[in-house]
């Protein structure tokens, strides 16, 4: 039996690592659960995860090899007498307090040989780290049946998903659009960004865009929050995913779109370039690297090192190539689902990660 920390209820990309994985490698062992997020009500909870609950109040845990997912601030409190914690980040130096999480663990896992090298230029031994996929669930995630009258006359449509923070290039791309798209062409970006940590989001997100000063443009659209089923058919309403981020530690929604057979759009940089390529996406060039600084979700008097500063005028070209050549942008969205299909799936993810446990 394994022990597994981690956050799994909910939408939020850690939530979905925790669950989809959990799911994935209780096909190889069982699994005893102690979730770090609130429990939500017993109907939320399937009877997969009751199961893992139940397991989790068996005799002898603490002998069990514990993998926690998620924040490095939450790996002391791994449960296991052998620990791994599996977490990401997203910039080039981690700062000492959070490293300093890591020091009891055993072993570290990273979704991407990126994230490795990360850990590696912070001075943790290369023999400690393992890299260990995160997946998607092509299932789930996949293309559906247009509807008819709902895609009849209707504009060529960017999607954009992610939290609304610096990190993500959102002021790039909008600045990006703007310029490159007058108000009477037929094309709109979708933007499906949320951060529940930023209060008053909704004002801060009116003031950021108005100093921009976008010119005139293409209709910019804004998407609530809604669950996950509503995202697979917000994916297959796009025709194109976009997401120019100055740093990713491993791209979720890109995955997910990729999954859905849309042409992805993302910056030359960070994890995700372990599934994304120029066979099977757009790679948006790095105009320079630049010192991380973002006080709503980066402790200002830390120092966080670099990330990407994405091109703006490549990202505006490609922006353009894609809306005049949607027939070429869905043969590489097909070809996106191929490769996910074959090599990134939760399951490939699981047997990957049972390949470094059956040793223990």
């Amino acid at each position: 039996m394994i022990n597994i920390n981690s956050f799994c209820f909910g939408y939020l990309g850690v939530q979905k690592h925790g669950y989809n994985f959990i799911t994935a490698l209780s096909h190889h062992d069982d699994i005893a659960l102690f979730p770090w997020d609130s429990l939500p009500p017993t109907d939320y909870i399937s009877p997969f995860l009751q199961q893992c609950l139940l397991n989790a109040q068996a005799e002898a845990v603490q002998q069990n090899l514990g993998i926690g997912i998620g924040v490095m601030n939450r790996m002391p409190h791994i449960v296991g007498n052998k620990k791994i914690a599996f977490t990401v980040w997203e910039t080039s130096k981690i700062p000492a307090p959070e490293l300093a999480y890591l020091t009891d663990v055993d072993e570290i896992w990273v979704p991407s040989t990126w994230g490795k090298t990360v850990l590696e230029n912070n001075g943790i031994p290369a023999v400690r780290i393992q890299v260990v996929p995160e997946g998607v669930d092509t299932m789930l995630y996949c293309p559906q049946p247009a509807n008819p009258k709902a895609f009849s006359n209707r504009r060529f449509r960017f999607l954009c998903v992610g939290k609304w923070e610096k990190r993500k290039g959102l002021d790039i791309l909008l600045q990006a659009f703007a310029n490159e798209f007058s108000p009477d062409e037929s094309v709109e970006l979708v933007v499906h960004c949320h951060n529940s940590r930023i209060p008053n989001l909704g004002t801060k997100i009116k003031s950021e865009i108005a100093q921009l000063n976008l010119p005139p443009h293409a209709p910019l659209r804004y998407s609530s929050p809604v669950p996950e089923p509503a995202m697979v058919e917000l994916y297959n309403s796009c025709d194109a995913f976009v997401l120019p981020s100055r740093a990713e530690g491993w791209g979720l929604p890109i995955i997910e779109a990729m999954a859905c057979a849309k042409p992805v759009i993302v910056t030359n940089h960070s994890a995700y370039l372990d599934f994304v390529n120029l066979h099977n996406g757009y790679l948006v060039n790095v105009k320079k690297m630049v010192k991380v600084e973002d006080p709503d979700c980066f402790t200002p008097d830390l120092d966080y090192g670099e990330w990407a500063e994405p091109d703006g005028e490549h990202l505006q070209y490609i922006l353009r190539d894609v809306f005049e050549h949607p027939d070429k942008a869905k043969q590489i969205g097909q070809v996106a689902r191929e490769d996910v299909s074959r090599a990134w799936t939760w399951d490939h993810a699981a047997t990957k990660a049972w390949q470094h446990i059956q040793p223990c």
